[in-house]
């Protein structure tokens, strides 16, 4: 095996798990796992919220998560997964985890709904997530947006990282 192969087995995991429509949030969530990426030793695994077991929640150090806004709340996908993650609360207290939505509206509120359902789970929650306004005329600049998320992303990647030092 080569010793790329083993830093990868061997380095700290984030597991990034979204679900999209328009493919907004996938967008983001791809420019979050650059940012994680940007840490130095950080495995990441990007996945929709239908691709991910539950080996990768358990095999995972850190997540983020992702939601289209629907009517101020995450969409269903999302809700779904998380209370399918419930029974595995404990695997993920103390880990990290950040939040991220898009939308038309009411994404900041989705947020704030999704951070409370997490909060169970007893995390070592990284802010402030990223909401995405992604109304025409409303919406920022790609690159702006881009740049929040990669933000987030390097944020997450050095507290999974300084966990996995501990």
């Amino acid at each position: 095996m080569k010793l790329d192969s083993w830093l990868v087995i061997l380095s700290p995991r984030v597991l990034v798990m979204y679900d999209t429509i328009t493919g907004n949030t996938e967008k983001l969530a791809r420019a979050i796992s650059e940012g994680i990426k940007q840490v130095y030793g950080i495995t990441v695994d990007l996945k929709r919220t239908e691709e991910v077991t539950n080996q990768d929640v358990i095999n995972s150090d850190g997540y983020a998560i992702g939601s289209p806004s629907h009517f101020c709340i995450m969409s269903g996908k999302i809700l779904a997964l998380l209370t399918r993650l419930y029974v595995f609360r404990h695997d993920m207290t103390g880990k990290p985890f950040a939040v991220f939505t898009t939308g038309t509206g009411g994404q900041v509120v989705a947020l704030e709904n999704i951070d409370r359902i997490i909060g169970v789970f007893n995390p070592t929650f990284v802010k402030p997530g990223v909401t995405i306004e992604t109304a025409p005329g409303r919406a920022n600049p790609w690159e702006i947006d881009e740049e929040q998320a990669k933000v987030l992303g390097r944020k997450l990647g050095r507290e999974v990282k300084r966990q996995a030092k501990d």
